[in-house]
């Protein structure tokens, strides 16, 4: 679980079954990451990434949206923009609150805490070969 202070207030975040079986922020989360790294490239009609940077705000709102259930729960998604907007207006100069530095603490938020990292490290653990030595 992580916490976000937004003007004085803290909120929980945190993912749970339910925000994994009820939404594709598994999917949408790693295709903007790849894009982010650089292995996925903007089509040739979207102008400049923006497609990708509305794709990149609309899951920051929808994560957030997500994680906030069980601890502070909102009514709509257009709450968690409005708390964006006053995330990112405290923002300095030296800490300036951007959306792809939020977008990496939800993802890694996400796929590394709660029962997600224990069923993925579960799995990798699986896959890895079994090199067994003959004498």
């Amino acid at each position: 679980m992580m916490t976000l202070k937004i003007k004085d207030k803290e909120y929980k975040v945190k993912f749970g079954y339910n925000s994994f079986c009820d939404t594709d922020l598994m999917e949408r989360t790693s295709t903007l990451l790849s894009v982010i790294r650089g292995a996925g490239a903007a089509s040739d009609d979207d102008v400049f990434g923006m497609g990708r940077i509305k794709d990149l705000f609309d899951c920051v709102r929808e994560l957030l949206f997500v994680g906030f259930r069980k601890y502070n729960p909102v009514d709509t998604v257009q709450e968690i923009g409005d708390l964006l907007d006053d995330y990112n207006d405290e923002g300095t100069e030296e800490n300036p609150h951007g959306i792809l530095d939020l977008f990496t603490l939800l993802t890694e938020e996400l796929l590394n805490a709660g029962f997600l990292s224990d069923i993925l490290n579960k799995a990798a653990e699986q896959t890895k070969p079994k090199i067994s030595r003959k004498k």
